[in-house]
This record gives C-alpha cells, sequence and structure tokens, in this order.
C-alpha cells in the first residue's frame, strides 16, 4: 500500500519518509531528488529549473509518467512517494500533506546545512526563495494539471509539522495509513 507525502517545502516529508522505512520498512520514492539531480543536470538551480518548467513540460510529463507506472507496479508493495504530485497521479494510495508555515519553513531552510544547498544570508532572503519556488510550482501545477495543491481537501491526513519531530510524524501517519486500509 502507497502513502503519497506531499507538503510545503522545508515541512519534514524527506526526514518523515526515511523514519517510515528504517522504522515500518517502506520503500522510498523520492521525486525531489530526481527533481534536484535533473535541475543540476541542466545547470540550474531548483528555482531557475521550477520557471523554466513552466514553459517546457517534458520533464514534468517524464516524472508523472513514472510516478503512474511505479503507483500500479508497488500498488501492494509498502512504499512512501516522496513527491509534490504522487496524490494526483496515484489515486488509490493514501495521500498526506505537511503544513509548515511561511516563517518556520524560512528558518529550515537557512539553518538547513543539507549538501548542495543554497546558503542565505538570513530568514528573510529563504522565505523569499522559497515562496518564489512555491508559487511557481503552483502555477505548473495549475496550468498542466488544473488543479490546486493547497485544496486540503485532496487529502486524507493533514499534520502540521511545526513542534513534532520526523518520528512523531511518521507514527502518526502510519497509525493513520493503517485505520485507512483496514490494516
Amino acid at each position: 500500500m502507497i502513502i503519497a507525502l506531499t507538503g510545503k517545502p522545508c515541512s519534514g516529508k524527506s526526514s518523515v519518509a526515511k523514519v517510515l522505512n528504517s522504522k515500518y520498512n517502506f520503500k522510498i520514492y523520492s521525486v525531489g531528488e530526481m527533481f534536484k539531480d535533473e535541475a543540476k543536470r541542466h545547470e540550474m538551480s531548483a528555482e531557475e529549473f521550477n520557471k523554466f518548467l513552466l514553459s517546457d513540460p517534458k520533464y514534468d510529463n517524464f516524472i508523472d509518467e513514472k510516478t503512474k507506472e511505479l503507483g500500479e507496479k508497488w500498488k501492494n508493495d509498502n512504499v512512501v512517494f516522496d513527491s509534490r504530485l504522487a496524490w494526483h497521479f496515484i489515486p488509490h494510495s493514501f495521500k498526506v500533506f505537511l503544513d509548515l508555515d511561511e516563517e518556520e519553513m524560512a528558518k529550515r531552510l537557512a539553518n538547513s546545512d543539507r549538501v548542495g544547498k543554497e546558503k542565505y544570508s538570513n530568514v528573510e532572503d529563504a522565505k523569499k526563495t522559497l515562496i518564489e519556488r512555491f508559487n511557481a510550482e503552483n502555477k505548473r501545477y495549475q496550468k498542466f494539471y488544473g488543479i490546486d495543491n493547497l485544496n486540503m481537501k485532496n487529502y486524507d491526513l493533514v499534520l502540521s509539522s511545526k513542534n513534532k519531530t520526523p518520528e512523531e510524524l511518521a507514527d502518526e501517519i502510519y497509525t493513520k495509513y493503517k485505520e485507512h486500509f483496514k490494516i
């Protein structure tokens, strides 16, 4: 059974996916990592690549088709898709949205020590970048798919990650996942 894990930038999606992997034995499929690798291959930042994709949906279509294909192939496996749109392309998944306010997103990004991350001089610079990136993504989703990623009715579970550890979030997701699929 599949968990489609999405949410706002820096909300902890990848960290939660890792806990679901280590504690509950879920495979991880990270569309974000594929996206970052492709941006790097094009010698662009994630923000630049997002803007580029507004004019050329080729890469989006490739990821979307791969997501659909793997969602069908792995429908009976325990897999977490760390992806902005897996909820849309894998209708039989348990759809989870991790929410976070802009200020906390910016603090997390500005203080991030992840390899390959852009460095920000302050929280306001990080906040501006996050908002631009998130708006560009949502504009793309609305243009190409006619969907609103921020419509919480799209999801089976919405959680704020502001004051919770990845372990707490993963435990709550797993509990609700079992209830959803009557496991």
